[in-house]
């Protein structure tokens, strides 16, 4: 099984935690939490999925701030700028964490769902039949692992624009149909397609907070100043507040490009520009190919375990500015 795979020693949930080693072992102790595997020494114990969250849970209960921007969309419509994979590892991790996470899967290419092990020959519920052909939302969502849900895709998603533009108010019908199960995730993660569609406006719509995936390379900046043009041009016609962070990804300080494309997306757009830099590393693209998050398998000293983890509690960070702090904030900006 795809969870058999996934397990952690005290010291790392400890550091996906922010806690202390100490803290992890007094609560699997007191708490009588068992382990799922351990080496020959029996120095080493690792925790499950199921029970990484139960440690999470009584660690963090105390500490988790309230949820107010649940859904989170990662979006470009250029290809090739990771908002896949920075989708697939900020679900696993932030179910991980006790989070209870929905992901949904936009794409008709099906990666985010590749990723998370929905076989494409399985006959299965895509946004198409929910959207278009009327089938329940519930009946669309499978269980990964504990604490995380999706929505797959697949090939038939390529049918969707034509009925869907054909709709009255087309472009909010993905937020009525995601509104009422805000109730029952913490975060709702939506991975779009790489194209200008009427279903990825819908994502806008939806959306608490767009994050837009940008390669720090200088043709993903240029299409990066289309996009933000388009998206806020479409956010005034449809009278919504924009919400939305930047995150630079696949970035390489040794070349003068990366360099000079981060440079200029913290001048250009400096207030929406994330703290967090995603760095160009071959793990992120193993854990692709192998199909488990980051921290299941890399080195302790991995970039982009640091790098993954910034970007979770930035993510969790901006989820908890509520609707009253974000108009605030606009306010002081002008």
């Amino acid at each position: 099984m795809f969870t058999d795979e996934i397990s952690f020693n005290q010291r790392t949930i400890a550091r996906l935690l922010d806690s202390s080693p100490a803290t992890v072992n007094r609560v699997v102790t007191t708490k009588l939490i068992p382990a799922t595997l351990q080496t020959d020494s029996g120095k080493i114990k690792k925790y499950n999925l199921e029970n990484t969250r139960n440690i999470a849970e009584l660690i963090l209960k105390n500490q988790r701030p309230k949820i107010y921007n649940k859904i989170n969309v990662f979006y470009n419509f250029k290809g090739g700028t990771g908002k896949t994979s920075l989708c697939y590892q900020v679900a696993c991790h932030l179910s991980i964490l006790g989070y209870n996470v929905l992901a949904i899967d936009l794409d008709p290419q099906g990666h985010l769902s590749s990723a998370l092990r929905v076989a494409e020959d399985v006959n299965y519920h895509t946004m198409y039949d929910v959207l278009i052909n009327g089938v329940a939302i519930n009946e669309a969502i499978l269980n990964v692992f504990p604490g995380l849900d999706l929505v797959p895709a697949n090939i038939s998603m390529t049918r969707i624009e034509v009925p869907l533009s054909g709709k009255t108010k087309r472009e909010e019908k993905l937020r009525l149909l995601l509104e009422p199960l805000k109730s029952n995730y913490d975060f709702i993660l939506v991975d779009t397609n790489p194209t200008i569609s009427t279903l990825n406006l819908n994502a806008l719509v939806a959306a608490d907070r767009v994050n837009v995936v940008c390669e720090t390379q200088p043709f993903s900046l240029s299409g990066l100043r289309v996009l933000v043009e388009e998206m806020l041009q479409f956010y005034n016609e449809m009278h919504v507040q924009p919400n939305f962070g930047i995150i630079a990804n696949k970035y390489e300080s040794k070349t003068a490009s990366s360099q000079e494309v981060l440079g200029a997306l913290r001048t250009e757009y400096r207030d929406n520009v994330m703290d967090t830099v995603v760095r160009k590393c071959e793990d992120i693209n193993i854990s692709a190919k192998r199909k488990i998050p980051i921290f299941a398998f890399a080195n302790k000293h991995s970039i982009a375990i640091e790098d993954i983890l910034d970007l979770v509690r930035e993510i969790i960070k901006h989820a908890s500015i509520s609707h009253e702090e974000l108009m605030e904030k606009e306010k002081r900006a002008i």
